[in-house]
């Protein structure tokens, strides 16, 4: 079974390893005991619960400032301008009009300002990659709390209206199939949960963009 739940729609993806376990164990907590007589389904859209949560909405763009903040770091550019001066640099070295030494001098100065770039690109790639491993990191700490508020609002729902199992409906087997092809007289408790999920909500506008 795949479950895909991202922060980011664009980027549903299989999840990492200790959310694949966390999601079945949220489905246990969500099913009371079975009651003697004829037992009470639901089902849930975990996925579209999830991505319609208020908080998964500010989480987006929380995550979506810290790419961007990523993109503004001045050594980028820096980076830039040395590959202006290196090309500049490698047009005077081949030039035939200036003379040896000139050349000298410009092909000494080409070896310290390609120094000078290896050095702050491995600098800044390294900064990148720890950055974007906080930022990643991050979204599956959050992830995993937001995905706690769903399942505990659901079982707080089935505990209340006497549903005995609730069964999760957005995960896919390996062949993109739904991993629940039929259940008889279920009750779909997706939009019930996202009305409580957003209860509380503040009356701030929240950020609504979903691009990554």
């Amino acid at each position: 079974m795949i479950f895909r739940i991202s922060i980011f729609p664009s980027e549903m993806m299989p999840l990492h390893p200790w959310l694949r376990s966390f999601i079945p164990a949220a489905l246990v907590l969500l099913a009371p005991h079975t009651r003697a007589g004829k037992p009470e389904f639901a089902t849930l859209d975990m996925a579209r619960a999830f991505q319609s949560y208020h908080l998964t909405v500010m989480a987006r763009a929380k995550v979506q400032e810290a790419r961007k903040a990523l993109q503004k770091d001045p050594r980028s550019e820096t980076i830039k301008l040395l590959d202006v001066e290196l090309k500049d640099l490698k047009t005077q070295i081949q030039n035939p009009s200036f003379t040896e030494e000139q050349r000298r001098e410009y092909y000494r100065r080409y070896v310290t300002k390609n120094h000078e770039r290896t050095s702050l690109r491995s600098e800044h790639e390294q900064y990148l990659q720890e950055q974007r491993n906080l930022i990643n990191r991050d979204m599956v700490r959050t992830t995993r709390t937001l995905l706690g508020d769903v399942r505990t609002i659901v079982q707080k729902i089935a505990e209340e209206e006497g549903f005995d199992h609730v069964f999760e409906v957005s995960g896919e087997t390996s062949s993109q199939l739904s991993t629940l092809i039929y259940i008889r007289n279920a009750t779909d408790l997706t939009d019930r949960v996202i009305k409580e999920l957003n209860k509380k909500q503040s009356k701030e506008k929240v950020p609504t963009n979903s691009g990554g």
